[in-house]
């Protein structure tokens, strides 16, 4: 069974203080080793996975690693980024605002499990905006599940007010105000780097499936 290796964690912490190009290219076959682990860890994982969701048994939802650099534009003279990144999801990274999956951020001190919609595209949001004003004991019954509700937390950008074309008074106006919806679980360092990660990592997945499922059953096919 695939663990993440401490040098994972280690090697983040060096670039926190040596975020640029000249010590990353002296060492960047150290890198190239720890993303090739962290890449067999996601086929692991990827095939516990395949257990349960079937949304993600075709080619284009292979385990996505984010790469390493930043985008130019953002990266104001720290080109490398803070964390790894890896993504499971129907349709894989193309697919990153439009359908539900799970995102596993490995960084020292802020590691989590992520599945939902993060930034969901606006008919997907207006869709599941829909849904719970025509139908909102089905996202209320997931995430009052108790299993559900003790393992995640449900986070999201929120409007201010009501949206547009709906009741600032709708009894459901707290869940229509996310601009964003997902589920969020944390991990501390000892807990990714132990030997049953990929374990307790697949059964919280497995957790979170049915918030998933949801969620793209209101996405665009």
């Amino acid at each position: 069974m695939k663990t993440i290796n401490k040098k994972a964690l280690s090697f983040l912490n060096e670039i926190k203080n040596n975020n640029n190009r000249e010590w990353f290219l002296e060492n960047k076959d150290r890198y190239l080793i720890i993303k090739k682990e962290l890449e067999a860890f996601a086929n692991q994982w990827y095939l516990k996975l395949n257990q349960f969701d079937e949304s993600i048994q075709n080619m284009e939802s292979e385990p996505y690693m984010f790469r390493i650099y930043r985008d130019a534009r953002f990266a104001k003279g720290r080109p490398y980024k803070n964390n790894h990144g890896l993504l499971i999801a129907d349709g894989g990274k193309p697919s990153m605002h439009k359908r539900a999956g799970y995102f596993l951020n490995i960084e020292p001190g802020n590691n989590f499990l992520v599945g939902g919609a993060y930034a969901p595209e606006a008919e997907w949001l207006h869709n599941m905006r829909n849904n719970i004003v025509n139908a909102p004991d089905e996202i209320k019954g997931i995430i009052s599940n108790s299993k559900f509700k003790k393992a995640f937390e449900i986070r999201g950008s929120k409007l201010k007010t009501a949206p547009r074309g709906f009741a600032k008074d709708h009894p459901e106006i707290e869940l229509l105000r996310y601009k964003g919806f997902y589920a969020l679980h944390n991990f501390t360092d000892d807990e990714v780097l132990a030997e049953d990660f990929l374990i307790h990592l697949a059964s919280l997945c497995k957790i979170l499936h049915p918030f998933d499922s949801y969620l793209n059953k209101l996405a665009k096919k």
